[in-house]
Parts: structure tokens; sequence; C-alpha cells
């Protein structure tokens, strides 16, 4: 089936009609294409409506995009799609102020969990205990207040940490007499006794096992709800990095026909021995579900100070925490080189990065046998001298610009070090590889939202400057890293990425010229509709 779009202002970013990813792009001084022709799910042309209406045969259906801007589909190089779809339904305490704001928030699910007894647990997160008027961590006994009687499991805003009340410890059996595993704790009182902040390695069974389990809801349920929102946010193709049960369901709504985003899916360590037997590799699959790196955490997070930094947070002995040691690291990384399955490991402190750094040098001459592009997840400080490192090693850097501004109050500590900290635009100049994302739930997956913070280092544009301004990347390129640079990530920038013929047909129309307008008003660019496999899969309704 052709189909013709037309009346639009197409910003193709197809380095053969003048864009490349330097920011050298005079399409401003062109006339913009205004409309694509498709066939089936593929571009056919991008130009002139009089040109293109000749091409397209008898038949051809129009659907005008009523003078709107066009963009490739918008990518996230990093989400967690099924605990963010879950967490459309569940407390949301990010905006919290206070401990007492976050229980008053949570009071009304207690109340609705109490009157449904088919809901078992409380599930919810996002609290943010450096953010409340007193940053002081919470415990099991504040929780116990309004919830004595149903377990509740919390997640904190990196998700690196849980709260959990008296009963969710009661009927998870832990109590004093556990011990904290490698790369984790239970955080306990002067008397020993557990206070419900579970930190790291000790919270993966219940981060990663219980709170995505049927016990927190149907995902196939819950999945096509995020899906949904994803789309309305401009987004075509995800990474995702949740688990198994998120890729089965992702296929079940293929197999129904409801799948409408691509998805490139990170794969999980206790599954890597299964998809080795069952040779699957890294970028094997289709351009709906292909398989991705597999994921290793070699540090914990900012918020936590369980990041792994070469030097200690002030005032303390504390270099923070190494989850998963060198030997372990090298282990899991040949492991997977060795079947064809790339690596992307989650490191935040310098220590962390350089680690990990070392083990895929290590590891290289694999790594390159496979044509593998492996990944570090987050890498927010870095030495000055791991930088050019990055180029050197083919090591791509995937970040999450609305971290960097999430983070500006907690980075004090930076002060007196060498670091860069968040820093795409050093890493860019040493021409290393970069792929913007999310880190949904942690952040809003609206990547305009993400552009808007590349280019300000600011929340809210209210800064004249922004934050480190020497690390803002130009605004091309800040668009690049959410188109191109996460297709090429997963292997498919010759599928997506750019709107030229042979390409994927998906592409958002939206309200404004994002690389014209004004710095401060890109975060509040409106999705008119979101096209994938030239089928409109969302649609703003007035």
């Amino acid at each position: 089936m052709f189909r013709l779009f037309h009346n639009a202002k197409v910003h193709a970013m197809n380095p053969a009609t003048g864009w490349t990813p330097q920011a050298t792009w005079h399409s401003h001084d062109m006339p913009h294409p205004e409309a694509i022709l498709t066939s089936d799910d593929r571009i056919v042309a991008v130009g002139d409506y009089r040109r293109l209406k000749d091409m397209a045969p008898l038949g051809t259906e129009r659907t005008s995009l009523e003078g709107k801007y066009v963009l490739p589909g918008m990518g996230d190089g990093h989400i967690h799609s099924a605990i963010y779809s879950r967490s459309i339904t569940e407390p949301d305490m990010r905006f919290c102020g206070s401990l007492q704001e976050a229980l008053d928030l949570l009071k009304p699910f207690v109340e609705k969990a109490r009157q449904d007894e088919s809901q078992t647990w409380i599930f919810g997160g996002q609290w943010n205990a450096n953010g409340w008027d007193v940053p002081v961590f919470p415990d099991k006994h504040s929780l116990d207040s309004i919830c004595p009687d149903i377990p509740m499991a919390l997640g904190s805003l990196d998700w690196h940490t849980l709260w959990l009340n008296s009963k969710a410890l009661e009927t998870l059996g832990l109590d004093r007499n556990v011990k904290d595993p490698d790369g984790g704790t239970y955080e306990r009182d002067e008397h020993g006794e557990l206070t419900g902040i579970i930190r790291e390695a000790a919270g993966i069974p219940i981060r990663d096992g219980l709170m995505q389990s049927d016990v927190s809801g149907n995902i196939d349920d819950y999945l096509p709800v995020g899906q949904r929102e994803l789309l309305k946010r401009g987004i075509t193709s995800i990474h995702d990095i949740d688990g198994t049960d998120c890729l089965f369901a992702y296929q079940k709504l293929r197999e129904r026909g409801e799948l409408d985003i691509r998805v490139h899916k990170v794969l999980r360590q206790e599954q890597i021995l299964d998809f080795i037997s069952r040779g699957i590799r890294t970028a094997s699959g289709d351009e709906w579900i292909s398989m991705g790196p597999l994921k290793l955490f070699a540090d914990g997070a900012l918020g936590s100070h369980t990041c792994h930094m070469s030097d200690p947070w002030p005032g303390t002995e504390d270099h923070g925490m190494a989850v998963t040691t060198r030997d372990e690291l090298d282990h899991w990384i040949h492991l997977a080189a060795s079947a064809g399955i790339a690596t992307a490991v989650h490191a935040i402190g310098d220590q962390a990065a350089t680690e990990v750094l070392d083990a895929f040098e290590k590891h290289q001459a694999i790594s390159r046998v496979f044509g593998l592009r492996q990944r570090i997840e987050h890498a927010q400080y870095i030495k000055r001298s791991d930088i050019a490192r990055f180029r050197q090693l083919g090591v791509t850097a995937s970040m999450q610009p609305m971290h960097c501004t999430a983070d500006i109050p907690m980075n004090d500590f930076l002060e007196d070090r060498d670091l860069a900290a968040y820093g795409w635009n050093s890493l860019r100049a040493a021409g290393a590889e970069l792929v913007f994302g999310s880190d949904a739930p942690v952040e809003d997956p609206n990547p305009f939202q993400g552009i808007h913070a590349a280019i300000t280092r600011t929340r809210h544009g209210d800064a004249v400057d922004g934050w480190q301004p020497q690390e803002i990347v130009p605004r091309a390129e800040a668009v690049y890293y959410y188109t191109h640079a996460v297709a090429r990530a997963s292997y498919e920038e010759n599928l997506k990425g750019c709107l030229a013929p042979g390409m994927l047909a998906d592409f958002v129309a939206v309200d404004r010229d994002v690389f014209s307008e004004d710095d401060r008003a890109v975060k509040d660019t409106v999705v008119e509709a979101t096209v994938v496999g030239a089928q409109i899969r969302y649609q703003r309704e007035d």
C-alpha cells in the first residue's frame, strides 16, 4: 500500500540532503521537503509534494499533516518500559517535598488496597529523600504509621534503594539475622534491627523479582498503557532494560498485532546462559523486536552514595560500592562476547567507569571479531584520562540528559575533583559515540525535555548559562542522539534514524521547529502524530 504524507515541513536529517551529525546542518538555507511517500512500511521518497504526487501510483492514500514539523521517530536508548508502564497507576512520590507529603500521597493507595482483597502488596516509588525539606532517609516506622497491615515496597528515585514497612519485612522473612549480600546492604539501626531501607544487590530480588511479578499486576494489561504514553511523546523505538517477562509481553503484543513501537531488548544476567544455548546474539531478531546487549552493574547510584568513586565522599572513607568485582566483569564480558553478545554495563562513578573500560579493553579483540558495540550506561562521572578511551575502544556512552539537571543539587562534592560530570560535550569532542535516553520511570521519557536538558543544562530553563555549560551539546547533535544514534546503538542505522528512501517510515509530527525554537520552549514541544511503519499509531485529539 502506498501512502503520501503531505502538507508538512520535514526535517529529514539525511546526510545526503544537508545534515551531518556534527551540527553542520544547512536545511534552514534550503526549502523544507513537504511530503513523504511510503510503500508498505518503507519510505519511497522525501521531497516536493507535486513531484511525489506524480510518482505515486493510482490508489495512493493521502494524509495531510496540517503544516506540522516532521522529524525522524524519537528513540529512547535506556528505558525500563515495564516498570514505567506499571508506575503510571502506582504512587509517584518524585514531587514530594517532605516525608509527610510522601506519606500523605500514599494514604489513598493504602485505603484502596484495603478495599481490594486481590491486592496483596502496595508498590510504587520515585521517592527522593535528598529533595525533602529534611534530607534524611526514612524507615519502616514511618510507613507503619499509615500502613501496618499490608506489605509495602517503594523504590527510590533511582531505584537503587528500597523502602519497606514492617509487614513487608515480615512477609519476606527478613529480620536482624539476614546477612548482607555482596554488593548490597540491609540498613540497620543502633540495635541491629532492620530499618526497612535496602540498598543495591540486597534489593534486586524484590525490585527485579517480586515487584515485576504477577503480584504487581498483569504485565499484559499495563504494558499497552505505557506503549500509548511513549507514542504520545513521539517515541517509536526503545532499548528496554527490564526482564524477560517484558520481552514475552512484547512478543504477545506483536502476535496480536498490537505492538506499535520497535523494541531492542537488553538481556538480563540470570537468563544469559539460556540465550547463549539457543544461539541468540546481539542484533538478532527483526525490525520490531531485536536482541540487545547483556546488562551488568558495576556500581550503585548517586542519590544513595553507592556509585563507585576513586575519591571518597567528602568527610568519609566511603568510596561507594562495587556491585560487581573486576573478576566478575571479566568473566561475564568475555562469556558474552565469545557468544556474539555485547555488554552494557551500568557505571555511574568514575572508578566504576575505569574498571569497565579496563574490562572492555581486555576483551577488545573478541568483541571486534563479532562487531560488538559495547556500552557504558549512565557514565555520569568520568576521569579526564578515560574520555579518549571511549573512542579508542569503540565504547558507546549511553547517557540520560535529565539525570544531569535533576542531580544538580547533589553535585556539590565535585567542586575539587577534576572529573567530567555528565560530560556529553567532552565525549563528543573526543569522537566518542553517544546515545541518549531517559531511564524512565526515573525521569519522564519525553525526549523533548531531554533535548532541552542537553542544550541548556537547566531543569526549567531559568538559569542563564546552565550548570557546567561547557558540556552543552549543539542542538542538532542533541536531536541526533535521540534519533540516528539510538538506531546505531541497536545496529539499525541503515533502517531508521533519518528519513530517506529505503528507511522505515517512522516519524513524528510536532507543533514547532525544534531547530529554531527558543531554547526554553523546546521542552514544551507537543507531539501531534506519531507514525511507525507508515501507520499513524498516535494522533493528538483536540
